[in-house]
């Protein structure tokens, strides 16, 4: 006769004894900051994990750089395995660079808040297949005009009902002057390609 040790859970079924585990994934272990070809020398100001639809747990990085010659700022981001996504150059004032809270919405889009002086900005961090989409940014003056998916004197609302931020975008008409001039706002949604005024 062969005995099974454990004990009854009452239903006159054996458990064995020892504990049982859960077939957990073991979590993703990140550098503190990105690494050397990631282009971005510097102190980092903040970071965010977040679940890349494509490349899987990738980490973002907010730096303000150190070398000279370029942007004051930039955003620097790397996959589980090591390697560096393309980093975005950012001008800032100061330390003025810091993430959405929450970074990011039920779009899987990351938002990022900039200051290059005057106004705040929005940079969105669109996920594509290696990495993320051009901000649309090809000469240092344009951030203070923004991009595709930069936006410069602008704010986020929400997350709404739908769990998506829309930009809330100021626009001064300069008519006579700057100075002077009307100031709107005009309300961006979130379409699955770009930000636009709702239709």
């Amino acid at each position: 006769m062969v005995f099974v040790s454990g004990c009854t859970d009452g239903k006159g079924t054996h458990s064995t004894s020892g504990p049982t585990r859960s077939a957990e994934p073991s979590p993703v272990s990140f550098p503190s900051a990105p690494p050397d070809t990631a282009h971005c020398p510097g102190t980092v100001l903040d970071h965010r994990d977040i679940s890349h639809p494509t490349l899987g747990a990738v980490r973002v990085f907010l730096i303000r750089r150190t070398d000279s010659g370029a942007s004051s700022g930039c955003v620097a981001s790397v996959t589980s395995s090591g390697s560096a996504l393309a980093s975005i150059d950012v001008d800032i004032y100061e330390n003025d660079l810091h993430f959405a809270s929450p970074a990011s919405d039920a779009t899987k889009n990351t938002f990022v808040i900039y200051n290059p002086g005057r106004y705040d900005g929005v940079l969105v961090l669109v996920p594509g297949k290696d990495g993320f989409e051009d901000i649309g940014w090809t000469e240092p003056e344009l951030h203070y005009r923004g991009g595709k998916h930069a936006f410069y004197n602008a704010r986020l609302a929400g997350p709404g009902g739908d769990g998506r931020y829309t930009i809330v975008q100021s626009q001064n008409s300069c008519n006579p002057s700057c100075a002077a001039g009307a100031i709107s706002h005009v309300t961006l949604h979130w379409n699955g390609h770009e930000y636009l005024p709702a239709a």
